[in-house]
């Protein structure tokens, strides 16, 4: 019982919810592990009462493995027990798996001449379903320590099931094999005690909220679930471009792409040149292409993929006209306040075929819809130098600025322009923040904001992830899964308050901590942004960033300027 109450401290203290999900599920995995030893005890005192008990704790154990496993695969955005069954209920896998435990628990208990062929099914079940989703998990994930948690769990949890299984089976009293070992039930135990303890141990680590949110187990992608999206372009490569690299990023993190009805064949036939897996897309049915309405599409699912693992979410990609903006456009699902429960729409329209004042008129209307412009230019913030995006990619930019100038439009340029070429982007910053108040609530922007009043990281249901302020280890390490999750796409972070996300008494350790952070962003497919406000820095301070960094932009009442430009 010393080990499983040491994880449960061990997560608590990582501030740990019982009725979460995640860490919470290990929480209650080791409580439902020390009620079975509670029982056991009970049992061996002679308390006939006490096997049902027993069989009963079992069962919580095996399902909350289950739940914890469906969470992490389904729906790794969940945040509560409560929201994580809403979203479960609807998968037939789940359902059978969690209905086969409890029937085990429910009907050894009335049928005890039955024990051994309903627990073999259990067994069955209990180590196809909990360890192939962990390691469908761990093959999605792209940061390094989430695969290596999730192939910890799915090693431990096998483990368990054959070794411990068997073990209880060799120690059963009357016994259930032809072979009997003595103490082999206590071993049993002493294992699934080591076992579990692994567990929660892998994820009891002081930056385990936050290295462990949705956002590493299912990677990043500009589209969310449950939003729409309205995508103006020209027809040209670099709406082609967009979209092909986005649609890689959704089918990599389990999603279905609905193109449906196509109106001409400029969409298909681009797509189908421009990706070479896109025929195979086709065939493995990750992407249907159908002349018909989408729910028409894919009314008729198979058995087996109801019984499947089936896609984490849908995307409808559209092609509309001018008279689709006209039309009146219905909610994505029947449930607009849950956003992850419904799929998400990407409308694509024409520029030549979008009136402006009619365009205007529909965004008004449709304040919910994302607005993406692929046929203006695609390098608002690059051509600042003269350059292109390629040329800028990769570059550490210190952008100072003082109190009077605008430096929120250039730092939305920035973010645009990352936007357009279907990057990840991400921005720093503290509640009190201008940035954040200009910027929050804007879809493709990831949001990291610092916060005094926090003592542990938490991310909140529209994705904003709240860090406590001056934690540097907690930036790098947010930083590095970025860039682990974004090696395909690219990526583009904006630093602002720089003083309130790193500790320092003195501004030499600050500027310490920028050159941390300057060294992991150096890699070809990361372009920075760091922020520094003139009129609140000491000038030794700017001076010596200044040094560290090779492209430099200032901005002041003379407008904007290159101090230094990005090497052609």
């Amino acid at each position: 019982m010393v080990l499983p109450s040491i994880g449960i401290q061990r997560l608590l203290r990582g501030k740990a919810s019982l009725w979460g999900v995640k860490a919470g599920n290990l929480i209650r995995l080791n409580l439902y592990f020390l009620s079975a030893v509670l029982f056991d005890i009970f049992r061996n005192l002679g308390y006939v009462w006490a096997v049902y008990g027993l069989q009963l704790s079992v069962g919580f154990v095996f399902g909350v493995v289950g739940l914890m496993s469906a969470n992490l695969y389904f729906c790794p955005e969940c945040n509560t027990l409560r929201e994580a069954l809403s979203r479960l209920k609807s998968r037939t896998s789940f359902l059978l798996y969690e209905g086969i435990v409890f029937a085990w628990a429910g009907l050894t208990a009335l049928l005890p001449s039955w024990y051994l062929p309903f627990t073999i099914i259990l067994l069955v079940a209990a180590a196809v379903y909990p360890t192939v989703l962990f390691r469908a998990a761990r093959t999605r994930a792209k940061p390094l320590h989430v695969k290596n948690t999730m192939a910890t769990l799915s090693v431990t949890w096998f483990l368990f099931i054959t070794l411990g299984m068997l073990l209880f089976a060799l120690g059963a009293q009357p016994p259930v094999l032809p072979v009997s070992v003595p103490l082999a039930w206590e071993m049993a135990l002493v294992v699934g005690s080591i076992l579990f303890f692994t567990m929660s141990v892998t994820e009891a680590n002081p930056l385990g909220s936050v290295r462990f949110p949705s956002g590493q187990l299912v990677p990043e992608t500009i589209i969310k679930p449950g939003h729409r999206y309205l995508i103006l372009h020209d027809s040209g490569k670099r709406a082609i471009s967009f979209l092909t690299s986005t649609l890689k990023d959704l089918i990599d993190s389990g999603s279905r792409i609905i193109i449906s009805p196509p109106i001409g064949g400029w969409l298909v036939a681009s797509l189908s040149q421009s990706e070479p897996r896109f025929n195979e897309w086709k065939k493995s049915g990750r992407v249907v292409v159908s002349d018909v309405e989408p729910e028409q599409a894919l009314s008729r699912e198979s058995l087996s993929e109801k019984l499947s693992f089936g896609p984490v979410s849908r995307i409808y990609l559209k092609e509309i006209d001018r008279e689709g903006l006209s039309r009146p456009i219905e909610p994505l699902d029947s449930d607009p306040g849950d956003k992850h429960r419904g799929p998400a729409e990407i409308l694509l329209l024409e520029s030549s075929k979008a009136p402006r004042p009619q365009l205007t008129e529909f965004l008004r209307q449709n304040s919910g819809v994302e607005f993406l412009n692929l046929s203006e230019s695609a390098e608002p913030f690059s051509s600042l130098f003269s350059l292109d995006h390629q040329k800028v990619r990769g570059s550490i930019i210190l952008f100072e600025y003082d109190n009077t100038s605008d430096y929120d439009a250039v730092v939305d340029k920035f973010l645009a322009e990352g936007i357009s070429n279907a990057e990840l982007c991400v921005l720093f910053t503290t509640k009190s923040s201008k940035l954040y108040r200009a910027l929050k609530g804007r879809r493709m922007i990831k949001i990291i904001a610092a916060s005094s009043l926090l003592s542990a990281p938490d991310e909140l249901p529209d994705g904003e992830m709240q860090i406590p302020d001056k934690e540097l280890g907690l930036v790098a390490a947010i930083v590095s899964d970025f860039l682990d999750n974004s090696k395909n796409s690219g990526a583009s972070f904006v630093f602002d308050s720089m003083t309130d996300l790193i500790r320092g008494e003195r501004w030499e350790q600050v500027y310490a901590g920028i050159r941390q952070l300057i060294d992991l962003l150096t890699v070809p497919n990361a372009t920075a942004l760091f922020l520094t406000n003139v009129d609140t820095m000491e000038p030794r301070f700017i001076g010596a960033l200044r040094g560290a960094f090779a492209v430099q932009i200032r901005m002041d009442s003379d407008g904007l300027r290159t101090i230094k430009a990005p090497a052609n």
